[in-house]
């Protein structure tokens, strides 16, 4: 008998073993039998007279453990001989444990442990026993070899355990293992794993499985190697959630918390890349400690595309319990949606509806009242809903939070407000459109009756940030408003007049503070032109006499204030685009002074800033403008300035245009 004892100190054995841990014992030794090349594992929990778990034995048909090389498979921790090998003994299959740590886990199922081997060596069949005891963890005890006629193999048996073994026989236990051999098991279907009288089937505990494909690390050593790889996969049953950290073969070497908010989701998301290959395990397992670098930056991109996944789903599930539902004809909307308010309805009462299912009764017309009476909150009291959902359904403390924060971040009301004038800010663009390229359209759209009247009340067209203070106007008003925003007293003196001595009528002029110093500001004064219209230099020289009007007027003198002035029209001769597009202005700016500056700008361009800033509100929305949208919207909020477009069929007729043109 040979006795063995590991090259490390016992404080640091008892750490690896995690007693407390026989789930993970099994595993490991599980992963011992696969990587010696077993092709059927079978686990056995042997129950006591009351049903509990007392003992555990691992069985296998794998190559088994020979005299020569028994010292070396128990001795050192860390220089394994898995670490040398290209792959397993005879069938070269990817190994996964390369740090030796199985033979001293195998303490978390009982306080003496035996290994019985069976292999072929030195042209004939020896048996080999190995025993260990808990309470001296670093010597293990290995028997001379003897000759048998055994079958090849390892029978891993453990004695003495304690109540925690119960957790072995929980389905959950069988569900984790499932999990941690999901791919290993893919990769070699010749493989078979019993647990508890069943195989480990991971193709029938799937529920969902998608794959990912992520960015490369910026800094990775090695542009040539292939990108990593996340595959989530969800559970039909309850596991232990983790993020597999697997090399390039795809073999888990590590295990870290997903990090990452998930309510009711059953899921493992193995992350497989070749940068892990040369990575010691130990040291994988505290990627979550590396700030910078290949690792850390694979690591997030899998977070991040975790979060992703999971948000995705959570849409997906709705889709598929509300498809459900109207199947069963309890679902309490019918047909589409007839606008911006009731999609953002059913979008809340998806949300909240798929969160208290579960605890409806399972009559149909129960849930079918249940549901009307849900619609009917919404409908009339949406910041009600949370209380009524916890008198209503008992919902537990994940459940009231999770559906707290949901109509926290997205308050019904709120939701209402936002995609309404989201939406509808969509459709004017398009009527906007409409009005001045279409080829008709803008031959007979009129500057300031029907242009300028729409615009006064769209000032967001032309940036956010502006309020209106100044419509068709007089250079004298624009003076007025001017003194009132710098807080000065009323003007008095000779009217305000262009270098020609004519008196000129402004637009539109829009002022805003600065966003860094609220004594100052900035004053955008725009002319429009009918979009039928080519700008020359004589639309060009009115609006630069309204800013010589300004800069001479010492009324108008202010360091605090810096002003904006914009032709608008739909195209402009070669002489005013060459004048507006000079190399040393930024495009459009024809006049660059400290105090102010003369922009010519096209519908074109304004439109174009405008689609821009929608476009993340288009695609949330999932919402795309219409003709019969865009023109009922300016029907309904430009009725009096289109009635004469609607009535010679400029602007298309819809069904608002019944109310506003008489027949």
């Amino acid at each position: 008998m040979v006795k063995v004892r590991l090259e490390t100190s016992r404080e640091h054995v008892a750490e690896l073993a995690r007693l407390r841990d026989p789930v993970g014992a099994v595993e490991e030794l599980i992963w011992n039998s696969v990587d010696a090349d077993a092709e059927y594992v079978v686990v056995t929990l042997e129950r006591n007279d009351l049903g509990g778990v007392d003992r555990v034995s691992v069985q296998d048909d794998g190559s088994g453990m020979s005299a020569e090389s028994c010292e070396e498979y128990f001795r050192p921790i860390g220089a394994f001989w898995k670490k040398r090998s290209q792959g397993s003994p005879v069938k070269k299959r990817a190994l996964h444990g390369k740090n030796g740590r199985g033979r001293v886990r195998a303490f978390a199922l009982g306080t003496q442990v035996r290994w019985t081997s069976v292999s072929d060596a030195l042209g004939c069949r020896q048996q080999l026993v190995i025993e260990a005891d808990r309470r001296s963890m670093d010597e293990f005890d290995i028997g001379d070899p003897e000759p048998t006629d055994d079958p090849i193999g390892t029978l891993f048996e453990a004695f003495g355990g304690d109540e925690q073994l119960n957790s072995l026989a929980d389905e959950r236990a069988r569900s984790s293992l499932t999990a941690a051999f999901a791919t290993y098991l893919e990769k070699y279907p010749d493989v078979r794993i019993e647990y508890d009288g069943r195989d480990l089937d991971p193709a029938a505990e799937r529920l969902h499985v998608r794959d990912y494909v992520l960015p490369s690390p910026a800094d990775s050593a090695d542009s040539s190697d292939e990108p990593a790889r996340l595959r989530v996969v969800e559970w039909r049953r309850p596991v232990t959630r983790a993020l597999f950290l697997c090399d390039g073969q795809g073999m888990s070497r590590a295990q870290l918390k997903p990090g990452i908010q998930a309510p009711g989701f059953n899921f493992t998301a193995h992350l497989t890349w070749s940068g892990f290959d040369d990575v010691d395990s130990e040291d994988l397992a505290f990627t979550d400690w590396v700030s910078h670098g290949p690792l850390a930056d694979v690591l997030s991109a899998a977070r991040d595309q975790l979060r992703s996944h999971v948000r995705a789903r959570v849409d997906e599930r709705r889709r598929e319990q509300v498809a459900e539902w109207r199947r069963e004809g309890i679902y309490p909307y019918k047909g589409r949606p007839t606008g911006a308010r009731e999609r953002t309805e059913r979008e809340t009462f998806d949300a909240v509806a798929t969160t208290v299912f579960r605890h409806l009764p399972k009559s149909t017309g129960t849930r079918r009242t249940t549901f009307a009476l849900l619609r009917s909150v919404l409908a009339h009291e949406p910041s009600d809903v949370l209380r009524i959902a916890e008198e209503l359904f008992s919902l537990s403390k994940q459940e009231r939070e999770q559906l707290s924060r949901l109509l926290d971040r997205t308050p019904l009301s709120a939701l209402v407000k936002a995609s309404t004038a989201a939406t509808s800010r969509l459709d004017f663009l398009a009527a906007l459109e409409h009005l001045v390229f279409d080829p008709d359209a803008k031959n007979r759209v009129r500057e300031r009756s029907e242009l300028h009247r729409i615009l006064e009340n769209e000032c967001w067209v032309f940036g956010e940030e502006y309020g209106l203070h100044v419509s068709d106007r007089s250079l004298d008003e624009v003076l007025r408003q001017h003194c009132h925003l710098l807080g000065r007293e009323k003007p008095t003196g000779p009217p305000v007049i262009r270098p020609d001595g004519r008196r000129g009528i402004v637009d539109l002029m829009l002022s805003r503070a600065s966003r860094h110093r609220h004594d100052e500001r900035h004053h955008l004064v725009v002319e429009l032109k009918r979009p039928g219209l080519t700008l020359g230099l004589g639309e060009f020289e009115q609006l630069s006499s309204y800013a010589q009007a300004v800069r001479k007027d010492d009324r108008f003198r202010d360091t605090r204030t810096t002003w904006d002035f914009w032709l608008v029209g739909n195209d402009m001769t070669d002489t005013l685009r060459e004048l507006s597009h000079q190399p040393h202005n930024p495009p459009g700016c024809a006049l660059d002074q400290p105090t102010y500056r003369i922009w010519v700008r096209t519908w074109g361009e304004l439109v174009q800033d405008c689609e821009t800033r929608l476009r993340f509100y288009g695609q949330q929305l999932e919402y795309q403008s219409s003709t019969e949208h865009a023109m009922d919207y300016l029907v309904r909020n430009h009725g009096e300035a289109v009635a004469v477009l609607v009535a010679d069929g400029t602007i298309p007729a819809t069904r608002s245009a019944d109310a506003v043109v008489a027949p």
